[in-house]
C-alpha cells in the first residue's frame, strides 16, 4: 500500500509527492527534449515523402494532387513551429 500522509490534516495537499519527484525532473526534461527532436525529424521526413510522391507519381488525379499538397502544408505548418520554438 502505497503511504501519502493520509494521516495528516490535508491528505490531498500531501499526495503532490508521490507525483512531483524533484529527482526525476531532469530526466523528464531530457525525454521531452528528445520527443521534440524526433517530431521535428520526422515532420520533415513526411515533407520529404510527400514531396517524391507529388514529383514522381504522374498518375495522381488533380484530387489527388491537391490531398497531398495540403497534407504537406499541414506538415511544414507542424515543421516549422517546431523549429521556431525556442
Amino acid at each position: 500500500m502505497i503511504s501519502a500522509g493520509l494521516n495528516e490534516s490535508e491528505p490531498i495537499l500531501n499526495l503532490k509527492n508521490l507525483f512531483y519527484d524533484l529527482k526525476g525532473d531532469s530526466h523528464l526534461s531530457d525525454k521531452l527534449d528528445e520527443l521534440e527532436d524526433k517530431s521535428k525529424k520526422d515532420n520533415l521526413k513526411l515533407l520529404n515523402e510527400i514531396q517524391k510522391v507529388l514529383q514522381r507519381c504522374t498518375h495522381l488525379t488533380d484530387k489527388q494532387r491537391l490531398m497531398y499538397c495540403e497534407s504537406q502544408r499541414y506538415f511544414m505548418k507542424n515543421y516549422l513551429r517546431e523549429m521556431s520554438k525556442p
